[in-house]
């Protein structure tokens, strides 16, 4: 027994930053990767293409093609990263990570052929299938058709979410 305290009982002191051993992860990992979905999420939104010689349209936005399949998939991983967040279970972390893997997937998709966006608005308008991708790849050449402001959102977004969910669901596992 203690001279000083008169328990017998070990004391433990907090861990750094006065936080419990056992807390889990940082806040920090989820919010940032619930900011990138949210980033994502808007970049769905934006131009994914826009023209560089007298395209007076504005651009092509997101949701006219893939743009549909990345807001939902980053809504539903910013779900999960606050589920990660309340229920402090590494799976929702891995889980947010993975559904962004597929938004970043569908970004570098469209990024590398921004015909695929503009065939897809074609198709939407009533033109075939075969048509579109012709007219696609000659508008693309004609018009200086590149990447817009949406794609690198989504992309810059995705790739924070999967870069701290990875790293939300490593140091939940190193924590237990």
């Amino acid at each position: 027994m203690s001279n000083y305290g008169g328990s017998s009982y070990p004391q433990t002191a907090p861990a750094p930053g006065g936080a419990p051993a056992d807390s889990g992860p940082d806040k920090k990992f989820a919010i940032i990767g619930i900011v990138g979905a949210a980033l994502a999420l808007v970049g769905s939104l934006v131009n994914w293409v826009v023209g560089g010689s007298g395209d007076d349209t504005g651009g092509i936005k997101g949701m006219d093609g893939d743009g549909v399949i990345t807001l939902i998939v980053s809504i539903v991983a910013a779900l999960a990263l606050v589920g990660a967040l309340v229920a402090k279970k590494a799976q929702l972390y891995v889980g947010g990570a993975i559904l962004s893997l597929v938004t970043v997937v569908f970004g570098v998709l469209n990024m590398v052929d921004p015909a695929r966006l503009v065939a897809a608005k074609l198709e939407d308008e009533g033109a075939s299938s075969a048509e579109a991708e012709k007219y696609a790849d000659q508008l693309v050449d004609a018009a200086d058709i590149s990447a817009g402001p949406g794609l690198y959102m989504v992309l810059i977004g995705a790739l924070l979410t999967v870069v701290f969910g990875v790293l939300g669901f490593m140091k939940s596992r190193n924590s237990r």
